[in-house]
């Protein structure tokens, strides 16, 4: 007769949802986990940085041409007063518009030229000529440059405002193309009213231009749309447009961040310590639905916390998240943006030997703030209906650096 078997329960420290390392889905030392936090982070900062390739050129104002490696700035007013760069050498020199007539970045194409413009001292107000960087936007027999402009040389507190103007020059003349103010029921507004006559003024008797141009926005798309209706009604005339920006393209912006993570649940609470560090990308409709943004993020996040009192957990995790934006409050400075998405966890070493534990998905949903290159974050991560060993509330806090990329 065969003796009878009996089951014993499993302590905490033998409970099957938990393992020691040599057991963990996938075993990282201790020493490997903080290597991996750095190795993100350097990446993430070398992006930043230029290469040791020499691919875009400089051309000086006596005509001279080098091969050089361009670094770009942050901050498009910086770009419009000076340009950085290294030399073949290794050197490293800035100059600006009054030494540098012309320079272009090989990877993107994006042509910057010199160009003299009137400009409000900062002291008296009074107008006076300035040599700026402007952004090539058309070239040829009609050229428009985009010239960004610092706090001083525009009106930020205008609703609408935009920190850049648009020099013009045509077989006709040059015009200077910028958003004047107005007071709207005790509101300083950005005005359209005399861009948009100026822009009338340059399309002429052309009809089709005009209509264009009667309820164009001050955006490169719409203004560059009246360029082009301007060049069919003139073939004689030669035009390049990069026809990427009518259609209306993506601004896109880096950040670098690092995250603090408060899990809610009553499970996971206790001394935990939870945070991350990673990138994230988001995008900007440059002409239509500007408020409207997409972004992307991934980070490597660690967690580390005493489940139900009884058990010391850590996991090292992958979580990727993808998101909409709507900026109830935007300039090129300051923004306020609310979103919404999904987030994904996915394990890469953990304590815990329960999938529900170590890949799951939460909705999220927050509020960032931009301010200069600053991004500042605080978002609550939920999903309904709670599997158990699984975080289902989540607070995130965070905040990242813009990098030129």
């Amino acid at each position: 007769m065969p003796r009878p078997q009996f089951l014993v329960p499993a302590g905490p420290s033998q409970s099957p949802i938990f393992s020691r390392p040599k057991l963990s889905i996938i075993h990282f030392s201790a020493t490997r986990i903080p290597l991996l936090f750095l190795f993100l982070l350097g990446w993430a900062l070398l992006c930043g940085q230029p290469s040791p390739r020499l691919p875009d050129q400089l051309t000086l104002s006596n005509g001279q041409t080098e091969a050089v490696n361009l670094r770009r700035p942050a901050q498009p007013e910086v770009e419009a007063v000076t340009v950085s760069y290294r030399r073949s050498d290794g050197t490293v020199a800035e100059l600006g518009p009054d030494q540098v007539d012309r320079f272009v970045y090989g990877r993107t194409g994006r042509e910057f030229r010199a160009v003299s413009v009137e400009l409000p001292d900062p002291t008296t107000n009074q107008p006076v000529t300035r040599r700026r960087f402007g952004e090539v936007l058309s070239s040829g027999d009609v050229e428009l440059l985009r010239v960004a402009l610092n706090a001083a040389e525009y009106d930020p507190t205008a609703v609408d405002s935009r920190p850049h103007l648009y020099v013009l020059t045509y077989p006709g003349g040059t015009l200077v193309l910028k958003l004047s103010s107005i007071y709207v029921y005790e509101q300083l507004h950005a005005n359209p009213s005399r861009f948009r006559n100026l822009l009338g003024f340059f399309a002429g008797d052309c009809a089709r231009p005009r209509g264009i141009a009667e309820h164009a926005r001050f955006a490169d798309g719409e203004i560059l749309a009246v360029i082009e209706a301007y060049g069919a009604c003139h073939p004689e005339l030669e035009i390049r447009i990069d026809r990427r920006r009518i259609s209306g393209g993506l601004d896109l912006e880096h950040h670098v961040r690092l995250q603090y993570i408060d899990i809610r649940d009553a499970d996971f609470s206790d001394r935990q310590f939870s945070g991350g560090v990673g990138y994230q990308v988001s995008t900007r409709f440059q002409n239509r639905m500007q408020r409207l943004g997409v972004l992307a993020s991934v980070d490597l996040v660690y967690h580390s916390f005493r489940w139900r009192e009884a058990s010391d957990i850590s996991q090292s995790m992958i979580r990727g998240n993808l998101s909409l934006g709507y900026s109830i409050l935007k300039s090129e400075r300051f923004r306020i943006q609310v979103t919404g998405g999904l987030s994904n966890y996915n394990a890469v070493s953990s304590s815990f030997r329960s999938f529900f534990s170590n890949n799951y998905f939460l909705l999220n949903g927050g509020l960032n703030v931009r301010t200069g290159n600053l991004l500042l974050g605080l978002h609550y991560e939920h999903l309904p209906g709670q599997i158990p060993r699984r975080p289902a509330n989540q607070l995130l806090a965070s905040v990242g650096y813009r990098i030129p990329l």
